[in-house]
């Protein structure tokens, strides 16, 4: 026993030296620390031009107090940028991590850590507010020690937004502007800053903007020598100048370099194919097939049927108007078959009484034999092989789909027994031969073995038919192919990356599209600008960007870009090279997402609204003083355009709380739309400007026909009143103002405003993503018009047919989430393996409830799919 307690004792012993000495320890390493902390400092002397790269690695002499003192020492009268605070966690976090390491063994020996370690580690802690707190004082300071130079600098004084975002020094500064909110006089102020307080020499910055007018303007209003505003496109032909020793020489007229190579590809039988087959199978998208299909069912019972118009007229040479997009194309077989036929012309014999009406065969088909006119007849039956009809027939009769089946097929037995009892020639087709044969094939041996003398188009001759040279067919089709070509390269994408895409979506119709049609005029478009020893405006691009990411040809401290909203993948990866060096050029980017309206031409506008993705830290300012118009349109329009989400949200206000703007919508009768534009321009004070804008260029359709139009340049005027009123598309309107815009044809209409025009679907594979906000472009194409007046922006629409952006204003109870809302599947693209299992589910018998549920579509695009498959 005794034993035990000695050994105990002597543990116990052990043990109070072995933790006198770890104290001993811990304090000496505590002192060490605290020494190492209390030298540590930073040399924060900047080198050229304040850039943020500059090292803070190099130990001063000066005794370390602590790190607020330090910020304030070293950074004194500086702002931090993003690099230099990640320079200094970097600099401070072995010091962080061993005062932590030794806290925790502190805490277990109970001893109290000096005021040194202590303070350091709540300081670290809270570094970013620090700085924060830094930041906030230094640009206070900045600001209130060039007020007079803020106050002077251009003819009116700076807002506070705007000083804000000039005195950043953060390396990237995008500004956030908005509908009249000086952001030229920002990016003057900016530039007029760096020259003049920050001495930082002019050919140092570059300036870039989107227009050669624009760019213009700025280098007239900065005045400054060795300073020019440039666009993109002429900055890179400088570029490839210097680079290469020869201007590169532009083809300026892209548009009849497409028409000419296509004009001659058409020459050739593989691509005159391709063509016809191209506007026999491929030629109405999904979406407007869709809408006229859903048109036409609606409006089955009335007298008045929506029709598709058939590609040839009839033997009598009139427009044929046809119930289905099978009977469509039967039309064409026929026609390309030389075939001779009346659409739906009654038939020889009387058969109308009580119950039934005049019977009009589908098609009556006329020939020649024995010296006689002979006459046979045609029926199309929208049944599948099982002897089904759509579903959507029951639902327009209100009916059970059971006795919807058994009405048709009773139909097409009375048509078959008419013609029986009188002993004429009936051909039947249905919807089964579209899904498993080769209609024109059908019909050729149908009719042959009827007698009928088959004189067949060649391919040429129906080319010839369809798309007559110089037609708006043929127009629209060359306009689709170049807009794909330049949104390929624009995208800096290649055709065979665009092909994938499409067969990965199981997309034939766009993979058709793209390699039998675009992709021919794309090589063929290559090499004539090979051959020419020319380039496009993209190429420009490309090739700067080229020469930029190899050698490096220019070297700038300050990058500004103006109308940053509409950059493009090609630009943006042309502004990335450019501001490359040691350290990298610091950007200024000025823009306003509200209006992005170019998606069309290539601009993303994923790049402004998510910029601190592509482009690394940020500092975000915005400039929401608006200098052009007033309440109530500031927060008219402000509501408007914030209701997509997918916008950056602002909050406008007037310069000045007594500016007055007037929103007002004017409806009128069409009888009397020209007289209703004449009194809205007489009501405007003399000696005020007036725009007449449309969201088209042809909405002065109708006013061209009552008042004379002049020219000047590049600007049309009508003279109403005695005045010269300029008119414009809204697009051409951006960045104007006028005292007065009259806002043209604002109704629901395919070409109303929002535009019903939907894109080819094969474009989606180069345009960039669009926001899912419905109608996003369009919403914020209407924002621009509204918001060009300074006094009034009136909005003229049809009484019978107000646009759903008019009612919006009018009469918002009418609109709800419904209105605008899209199935979460609404763009997505019917493959073969959805329509088999689509037909699967409905011969089953399954209801469209069930379908919709079961495939997560709507019930409205089951109905129309449905329709399409078995006709």
């Amino acid at each position: 026993m005794q034993s035990l307690l000695i050994i105990v004792a002597c543990v116990f012993a052990v043990s109070i030296v072995i933790i006198a000495i770890i104290r001993k320890r811990l304090k000496a390493k505590a002192d060490e620390l605290s020494e190492a902390v209390n030298e540590l400092s930073f040399n924060g002397n900047k080198s050229d031009c304040g850039h943020t790269e500059e090292s803070l690695s190099a130990l001063s002499d000066g005794a370390f107090v602590d790190i607020p003192t330090e910020l304030d020492s070293v950074f004194n009268g500086k702002i931090i940028s993003s690099a230099q605070e990640n320079e200094l966690f970097d600099r401070y976090m072995p010091f962080y991590q061993e005062v932590c390491s030794l806290l925790r063994k502190f805490e277990i020996f109970h001893i109290s850590p000096s005021e040194t370690i202590s303070k350091f580690a709540y300081d670290f802690g809270t570094l970013h507010r620090l700085i924060k707190q830094h930041n906030e004082k230094e640009l206070a300071l900045l600001l209130d020690t060039h007020k007079d130079f803020f106050d002077h600098c251009l003819q009116y004084p700076l807002d506070k937004q705007q000083r804000r975002s000039i005195v950043s020094e953060e390396n990237n500064c995008l500004v956030v502007s908005s509908a009249g909110s000086g952001k030229t006089s920002s990016i003057v102020g900016k530039v007029k800053y760096l020259t003049e307080i920050k001495n930082v020499s002019p050919h140092r910055i570059l300036l870039i903007s989107y227009t050669n007018k624009a760019a213009a303007e700025l280098t007239e209003r900065m005045a400054t020598d060795g300073l020019k505003g440039y666009t993109f496109h002429k900055l890179a032909i400088d570029i490839i100048g210097r680079a290469t020793g020869t201007k590169p020489s532009v083809c300026d007229n892209t548009d009849a370099l497409f028409i000419e190579i296509y004009h001659a590809l058409s020459e050739t039988e593989d691509f005159k194919k391709n063509i016809l087959e191209y506007f026999v199978d491929h030629q109405v998208n999904e979406t407007d097939l869709e809408q006229y299909e859903r048109e036409r069912r609606e409006k089955l019972s009335e007298e008045k049927k929506v029709r598709l118009k058939a590609m040839f007229p009839d033997m009598d040479g009139r427009a044929i108007y046809v119930r289905s997009e099978q009977e469509q194309k039967i039309c064409f077989a026929l026609s390309s078959l030389g075939v001779k036929f009346r659409y739906e012309e009654p038939y020889e014999h009387q058969l109308a009484d009580e119950i039934h009406s005049q019977y009009r065969p589908d098609f009556s088909i006329y020939f020649e034999k024995g010296g006689s006119t002979k006459r046979i007849y045609l029926e199309h039956f929208g049944i599948d092989e099982h002897n089904l009809v759509p579903t959507w027939f029951a639902q327009d009769k209100n009916m059970t789909y059971e006795e919807a089946c058994r009405e048709y097929n009773d139909g097409i037995t009375w048509k078959k027994a008419a013609h029986e009892k009188f002993g004429t020639q009936l051909l039947t087709t249905s919807s089964a031969d579209f899904h498993y044969s080769d209609i024109k094939g059908k019909l050729r041996k149908l009719l042959k073995g009827a007698g009928v003398p088959i004189q067949e188009k060649t391919d040429a001759e129906l080319y010839e038919l369809i798309l007559p040279k110089g037609s708006k067919l043929e127009k629209a089709l060359i306009r689709l192919v170049a807009t794909f070509v330049t949104l390929v390269k624009s995208s800096c994408k290649s055709v065979d990356e665009v092909l994938q895409q499409a067969e990965k979506a199981s997309d034939e119709r766009s993979v058709f599209i793209i390699e039998k049609i675009f992709r021919p005029v794309y090589e063929r478009y290559k090499k004539a600008l090979a051959e020419r020893a020319q380039i496009d405006f993209t190429d420009v691009i490309l090739q700067a960007t080229e020469i930029c990411r190899t050698s490096h040809p220019v070297a700038y401290d300050y990058i500004i870009v103006d109308e940053f909203q509409d950059i493009s993948v090609d630009r943006y990866n042309f502004l990335k090279v450019l501001r490359e060096g040691n350290p990298p050029a610091k950007l200024y980017c000025v823009g306003d997402d509200w209006q992005s309206i170019y998606r069309f031409s290539g601009s993303d506008m994923a790049l402004f609204n998510q910029f601190e993705e592509y482009f690394g830290p940020t500092d975000i300012n915005k400039i929401e003083t608006t200098y052009r118009f007033g309440e109530p349109l500031v927060g008219q329009s402000s509501r408007f355009i914030q209701r997509n989400k997918a916008q950056i949200q602002k909050n406008i206000r007037s310069f000045n709380a007594e500016m007055k703007t007037e929103l007002e919508f004017c409806p009128y009768d069409k009888r009397d739309y020209c007289k209703t534009i004449e009194q809205l321009v007489a009501s405007v004070p003399s000696g005020k400007s007036v725009f007449l804008l449309g969201r088209y260029s042809f909405d002065d359709y109708y006013l061209s026909f009552t008042h004379k139009m002049v020219r000047e340049g590049n600007r049309a005027y009508y003279m109403i009143g005695g005045r010269k009123i300029e008119i414009l598309t809204v697009h051409k309107s951006k960045g104007l103002e006028a005292d007065y815009v009259i806002l043209l044809q604002c109704n629901k209409d395919t070409y109303g405003f929002p535009s019903l025009v939907s894109d080819d679907p094969v474009l989606s594979y180069v345009l960039t993503e669009g926001d899912q906000f419905p109608f996003g472009e369009e919403r914020r194409l209407f924002y621009v018009a509204i918001t060009r007046a300074k006094t009034k922006t009136i909005v003229l629409y049809d009484r019978r047919f107000p646009s759903v952006f008019v009612d919006e204003f009018l009469h918002p109870e009418k609109i709800t989430e419904e209105s605008y809302a899209k199935h979460r599947n609404a763009n997505k693209r019917w493959t073969g393996k959805s329509d088999q299992f689509l037909l699967k589910l409905h011969r089953e018998g399954r209801s469209v409830k069930y379908i919709s549920n079961k495939m997560g579509r709507s019930q409205t695009s089951v109905i129309m799919r449905l329709g399409k498959l078995i006709q």
